[in-house]
């Protein structure tokens, strides 16, 4: 287990300092920018795809970025998306007007107006965010309100693999195409809750379909997973810090500081980079830092050097210590320093500047990662030589105490004619194969992907919610046979009304006891 060694740190930052919260300027400013993609959406999804131009698919799918999870974004980013929205929505109406002369052209062009005329500064986006979020409480049925919430964060994880893949020059007409069907189905009037559900099951297909495209572009640039031991010891040095989870970055972060005596120390679901072999060439990079989102606070404050924040990461970093951060990021939070063109100049000087560690500590290296090809005949071996009639997936795990207690008393309870996959806790019994999948989100759906046509019931546990979780589960969901339990998620990503409207709408169930959800299974005994 690759944080056995932290599985009793309780402090969380992530929920005590509301690190991982939203605060009401924000969700109301996030309210004016998915009105103005809901707005774009509905002509956009009428004109040829290769009729977009490329600068606006990447400025949509990097507004859905901010505007969807983001915690913390400036002002000066608000203003400057509203700015590209008074310029790309009337030239993509002019597109939607040449192809559909009949329209009227008066009566549509009037209906952003008010939208333009209510977002000239700051103040009064606010004051209409707030209104168009009461005029939706108001006027739609809560579970209509839940699947579009649902659907924005579908958009959001579809619209981040989309802009990780460009960095593979890799691109996915399907995927924007979805983004712009899910966005075009958002509106205040009531729509057939049927209709809303087969849109989402099939962006979530699509979703799925890309985060193997990624992993594939992963692989074929970096080598292909494997295991390896990672270091949480500290050397003695100058240091930066890397967070977030887009590898490719992490490569040219290395690459810049590869000729200066600069370590570089991975965070969170970074780690993940040091299972591929290309990564491991590097001398600068030594090892993991910290204990991940969950006590970023500290992690942060005690980090003696500046902090990268990688493309996308979801973070509010209010309380965080400013000049020290630098991004990637086209979203910029105030104190935030922005990395222009790859230019880590500015990085360097303040690693070089920073106190670096003085003496460095020693503390005991992990094992992270797994062999897929060996897993997957071990996982084969014992389905074809047991009386195995279930199998439990379960996925990544933050180790809480709760979730700690929940799932070993699981695993110690399961029948033995159902064979557990476990992707975080291993004890060693019989029927259990355990997946040293690290932060590797990807790992549950590679797993279940090669297993969901075999002919036996299957139940799915995610114990940790990600940006990609969501549409994972419903993916899951929507596949035969197959159960799905969540663990209690933070109410940034899954809050407790949402929950309810998975539950009754898709069948997606919160865990309560062990002996009771395993109760509740049909076929186990």
């Amino acid at each position: 287990m690759y944080n056995e060694s932290f599985e009793n740190f309780q402090y969380d930052s992530c929920i005590s300092k509301g690190i991982c919260s939203l605060n009401p300027k924000i969700s109301a400013l996030q309210t004016v920018l998915v009105l103005y993609l809901r707005n774009f959406a509905k002509y956009a999804i009428e004109i040829p795809y290769e009729n977009i131009d490329e600068n606006i698919k990447n400025f949509i799918l990097e507004t859905i970025a901010i505007a969807i999870y983001n915690t913390d974004f400036s002002e000066e980013s608000f203003i400057n998306i509203v700015k590209n929205f008074r310029k790309s929505l009337p030239e993509i109406m002019q597109q939607y007007f040449k192809l559909y002369p009949e329209t009227d052209i008066d009566k549509e062009k009037s209906k952003p107006l008010e939208l333009f005329r209510e977002t000239t500064d700051i103040i009064k986006s606010i004051r209409f965010g707030e209104k168009i979020f009461i005029r939706g409480q108001e006027n739609l049925p809560s579970n209509i309100r839940d699947l579009y919430n649902t659907m924005l964060v579908i958009a959001n994880s579809i619209a981040i693999n989309l802009l990780d893949l460009k960095t593979y020059n890799k691109d996915s007409e399907q995927g924007f195409l979805s983004i712009l069907k899910l966005l075009s189905k958002i509106n205040i009037e009531e729509q057939s809750i049927e209709l809303l559900k087969e849109e989402i099951n099939q962006a979530a297909a699509i979703d799925k379909e890309l985060m193997f495209l990624l992993h594939k572009c992963q692989e074929e640039k970096f080598g292909e997973q494997s295991p390896s031991e990672v270091s949480y010891s500290t050397t003695p040095g100058k240091a930066v810090l890397v967070v977030g989870s887009n590898i490719k970055e992490l490569e040219e972060i290395l690459e810049s500081l590869k000729d200066f005596k600069i370590d570089v120390y991975t965070h969170d679901d970074m780690m993940l980079a040091h299972t591929f072999p290309k990564f491991r060439q590097y001398s600068g990079l030594k090892g993991q830092f910290g204990l991940g989102l969950e006590s970023c606070l500290i992690d942060f404050a005690t980090f003696p050097g500046p902090i990268i924040i990688t493309k996308h990461s979801l973070r509010n970093i209010e309380n965080f210590y400013r000049g020290r951060l630098f991004t990637t990021d086209n979203n910029i939070p105030k104190g935030v320093i922005k990395i222009v063109n790859n230019n880590f100049d500015e990085v360097i000087d303040s690693a070089q500047q920073s106190r670096g560690f003085k003496t460095g500590k020693q503390c005991e290296s992990v094992n992270i990662g797994y062999d897929y090809k060996s897993k997957i005949e071990e996982i084969e071996e014992k389905l074809k030589t047991n009386n195995y009639n279930h199998i439990f997936f379960i996925g990544l795990d933050g180790y809480s105490l709760e979730q700690k207690v929940y799932y070993e008393k699981l695993i110690k309870i399961t029948p033995k004619n159902v064979l557990i996959i476990s992707f975080s806790y291993n004890n060693n019994q019989e029927n259990l194969i355990h997946i040293n999948a690290c932060f590797d989100s990807f790992s549950i759906l590679r797993f279940f992907e090669k297993f969901k046509n075999d002919n036996i019931g299957k139940t799915v546990f995610i114990p940790k919610c990600e940006r990609n979780s969501l549409s994972q589960m419903i993916y899951f969901a929507n596949t035969p046979n197959t159960n799905v339990f969540v663990g209690k998620c933070l109410p940034i990503i899954l809050n407790p009304t949402l929950m309810h409207t998975l539950n009754k709408l898709f069948k997606i169930t919160l865990t309560t006891s062990s002996k009771k959800d395993i109760e509740s299974l049909d076929g186990i005994k």
